[in-house]
């Protein structure tokens, strides 16, 4: 199967079978598609699934055990076949595994599985990696859902963190990302026209935090709801009413990156014969409408 199918009395989800990726996030009381719609000049997807890095890599892969091993930006989950463990009416576990094509690139036996669950108010998100592997490997994971808000068309849209703050805001540059030495730290950030001229922005210490896109009025119209991811990116195509919400367990290189992969800042160590989950949940605005 190419897709599958969840729906319940409100929303209607698609999921493709490659990368596991959503295509289509629509509210059916309203009309209204939430995902982002590929285009060519803009964006080619929706919502892609990181692993087993997050970002670009400045030496186009990594070093482990002195082993160079070549990794595309973002890593290799995106473009890997899903299969169905387990469906229902509105819920939904895919799984990918190693292949011998992966196996060449990265060498260990991984397994992510993909759950997703549909709400009355959103959608849950839960990405489990299992190390399959008799030795233990390094990761990082994330998911890089695309919204279609109108953030450039109607000014004044901003992203809230909570009373807590949270490291950042930190500007990309070619890619690449700087947090040494930084010690900015925020409860929001305005979504400007310039916000994303240089790239994403990424913000650290953000655990278990709701994060939320706000209309210029102040009105919650995402709710974002993290678990164990350490790092969240925004990112968006200037001029364009496109904004991406990226809860990360990694991040982008630096600059200076050596490339050993126990050094890169924000990967993660699984041992042999574990695993662990990441889960997010969506929450949309009951009453949103097209226009919001």
């Amino acid at each position: 199967m190419d897709v599958w199918l969840l729906e319940n009395d409100r929303y209607q989800v698609v999921v493709a079978a490659t990368g596991g990726e959503l295509s289509g996030l629509r509210d059916k009381l309203t009309g209204r598609q939430w995902l982002w719609q590929p285009q060519v000049d803009v964006w080619n997807n929706s919502a892609t699934q990181l692993f087993p890095v997050v970002g670009a890599l400045v030496h186009e892969g990594i070093r482990v055990d002195g082993q160079f091993l070549s990794l595309p930006a973002h890593g290799f989950l995106r473009r890997q076949p899903f299969s169905c463990i387990e469906k229902g009416v509105n819920h939904l576990l895919l799984e990918a595994r190693a292949t011998p094509e992966t196996l060449s690139a990265w060498p260990w036996c991984w397994r992510v599985q993909l759950q997703l669950t549909l709400h009355s108010d959103g959608l849950s998100v839960s990405q489990h990696v299992f190390n399959d592997d008799h030795r233990p490997f390094w990761y990082s994971i994330g998911w890089h859902p695309g919204f279609a808000v109108p953030v450039v068309s109607k000014p004044g849209w901003h992203v809230e963190f909570g009373e807590k703050e949270v490291r950042g805001p930190y500007p990309t540059r070619n890619r690449t990302l700087v947090t040494e030495g930084q010690m900015q730290t925020t409860t929001s950030f305005p979504l400007t026209e310039a916000s994303f001229r240089a790239g994403a922005v990424y913000f650290g210490g953000s655990q278990q935090r709701q994060i939320r896109i706000c209309s210029p009025e102040g009105k919650t119209i995402i709710a974002l709801e993290t678990t164990e991811h350490d790092w969240f990116a925004l990112w968006g195509v200037p001029g364009v009413d496109l904004l991406c919400i990226e809860p990360l367990a990694g991040t982008t290189d630096a600059p200076d990156f050596e490339g050993d992969i126990e050094k890169k800042r924000g990967i993660r160590r699984l041992n042999s014969g574990q695993s662990q989950v990441y889960a997010v949940r969506l929450r949309f605005t009951v009453d949103a409408c097209a226009g919001d």
